[in-house]
């Protein structure tokens, strides 16, 4: 025997034939109010009825009346009808990014551009967005973006290949070089290249941002000679300004980085570092899962100043940075 429910939710879209039938009281004007013939109307009706096994309705010539049993229903079938669009609307609304989880990505560095503020802004504007934010290396989260893990994520440029992401350039900054304190080359106001090269180098691994590694490489190699670099697994910048102040050698970083509070780092404008060594902070996020608040946080991203890289250098001076 066929459950009553069951069959309820197979005729589920007759719900609302029987409740505007019951608001106009006449199969005419409700037939004519819900775009379809009386007949049709009075079939479904009747379909209906036999679906709950209960009569709704005492017909007459001129007028119809609610049994007890479609009192009843009336109600449960106006409950249904408004939890369905509530329903819909949530679904939607999830379809669209506008409730769920947001899943961002950022590195370390990027949370001394104005990122704060543009998630603070996005959490004003979706407000039923759960967002989760996950710190990694920039090569990290181009893999999450790549699996569908991350929603967006704010990286080094260098590490994303031209056209697998929609991708939104939101500052260029400065490279510098970070040397040990107590070093003769931390006095200097200014630095060529190759006044660095009779220093060890700490430089990110091949393997893991093969782009600022090769271009380092590289502009050594313009620069007339060939770096000796640091051995170890260095790919935290924390842990590369440590080996810094620890005395193990120098490196090239981005001016972000002096917003970090490590002692005994000296930070030196270098002069004649060519354009391609100057890093770039990137949102990236993969078109094909663009919500409605992927594309807000972008509008956010790209309306903020581009001098928040200065302001945030100055303002977190680490100590002993020179």
């Amino acid at each position: 025997m066929t459950d009553p429910a069951d069959a309820l939710l197979s005729e589920a879209h007759r719900l609302r034939h029987f409740v505007v039938l019951v608001e106009e009281r006449h199969y005419g004007r409700a037939a004519e109010r819900l775009g379809m013939d009386q007949p049709a109307l009075s079939r479904s009706i009747v379909r209906l009825e036999q679906a709950l096994g209960a009569q709704l309705l005492v017909r007459s010539a001129r007028s119809i009346a609610l049994t007890p049993a479609g009192e009843i229903f009336e109600k449960e079938a106006r409950t249904l009808i408004a939890q369905a669009q509530l329903s819909g609307s949530v679904v939607r609304r999830v379809q669209n990014g506008e409730v769920g989880n947001l899943r961002i990505g950022f590195t370390p560095v990027a949370m001394f551009w104005a990122l704060p503020e543009a998630v603070r802004k996005l959490r004003v504007q979706y407000p039923d967005i759960r967002i989760l934010m996950q710190e990694a290396q920039s090569y990290e989260h181009v893999e999450r973006l790549r699996e569908g893990t991350l929603d967006v994520a704010f990286v080094n440029g260098d590490v994303l290949k031209a056209g697998e992401f929609r991708t939104l350039v939101l500052e260029r900054a400065r490279v510098l070089a970070a040397v040990p304190a107590s070093w003769p080359a931390a006095r200097a106001k200014r630095l060529r290249l190759i006044d660095l090269a009779p220093l060890p180098f700490i430089i990110v691994p091949n393997d893991t941002s093969p782009t600022t590694h090769q271009a380092t490489l590289s502009a050594c190699r313009a620069a007339g000679f060939v770096p000796t670099i640091v051995p170890g697994d260095n790919t935290e910048v924390l842990s590369r300004l440590g080996m810094v102040a620890s005395g193990f050698g120098v490196m090239l970083t981005s001016e972000y980085t002096r917003a970090l509070p490590v002692e005994g780092v000296a930070y030196v404008p270098v002069v004649d570092l060519p354009e391609y060594l100057h890093w770039q902070l990137v949102m990236a996020w993969d078109p094909r899962a663009q919500t409605s608040a992927v594309r807000a946080l972008a509008d956010i991203c790209a309306g903020i100043p581009k001098t928040v890289v200065k302001r945030a250098a100055w303002r977190g001076r680490a100590p002993g940075a020179g």
